[in-house]
């Protein structure tokens, strides 16, 4: 793997198929794409992800998961396949999701824009985690880290032409808590120019666990991006019951 320095996301120059992306249909029939990551879960089979890739986060609590989720590992581009991309290990559908009350009923980026679920495996496919391995996982240990990787699909970034959505990113560095004076804001906060598309892509250490999800940027009153800083949501007991959650479905 080619690491890049400070805040400029380099392309991954090797497959990096742990990460992939996430494709779902939302409540009015339009598509969308997020990325999310292979995790270590009982049964191999479980996604991490933002919150607000699955879920609305505006009450529905529930009955409120999007539908026509998938995981797609080794997603690329491709000119011949109808559908305008390659999956080499299969399109995963998803079966199960889990996330918090603080983002189904009151979209908390602070706390809540983080979620699981399980996915199926296609024909001819095993588990995810046996096909193209998982990240691991340190919850509740706190927002500043050093030598992180984060990664994802981004569809645009900051100050950046070069982003499609087909392509998987990363950045390199250290996250630092967003808040250090605010004991009620916990969010990571790293520099990194990914924009729309890399949202539920994993903030991981170089152990490979996640610690941190991507989930929002800093925009000014007319919604234009104004840094290159990116946001993941707190990754504490919130995630904590999270990933205890999914396990109890497995």
């Amino acid at each position: 793997m080619v690491r890049c320095c400070g805040a400029k996301a380099t392309r991954h120059r090797l497959p990096a198929v742990i990460v992939g992306k996430i494709l779902y249909v939302d409540a009015a029939g339009e598509s969308h794409g997020c990325s999310g990551a292979s995790s270590i879960a009982d049964g191999k089979n479980t996604v991490w992800t933002a919150g607000h890739c699955v879920h609305p986060g505006d009450g529905s609590g529930a009955d409120g998961f999007h539908d026509s989720v998938l995981f797609i590992p080794g997603y690329k581009e491709s000119a011949t396949s109808s559908n305008g991309y390659d999956a080499p290990w299969g399109e995963r559908v998803a079966q199960t999701f889990v996330a918090p009350e603080a983002w189904t009923q009151d979209k908390d980026y602070n706390e809540g824009d983080l979620a699981a679920f399980t996915v199926k495996a296609p024909a001819g496919y095993t588990n995810p985690t046996d096909t193209v391995g998982a990240l691991g996982y340190r919850f509740g240990d706190g927002s500043d880290w050093s030598d992180i990787i984060d990664s994802g699909f981004p569809g645009e970034g900051y100050n950046r032409t070069d982003m499609d959505g087909y392509t998987q990113f990363f950045c390199t560095g250290n996250v630092v808590d967003a808040a250090n004076l605010n004991p009620f804001d916990d969010r990571l906060e790293m520099d990194c120019d990914m924009g729309s598309g890399a949202s539920g892509g994993p903030m991981a250490t170089t152990e490979g666990q996640i610690v941190g999800a991507n989930s929002h940027v800093e925009v000014d009153d007319s919604g234009e991006r104004i840094n290159d800083n990116l946001y993941s949501s707190n990754h504490g007991s919130q995630a904590v019951a999270v990933i205890n959650r999914i396990n109890e479905f497995n």
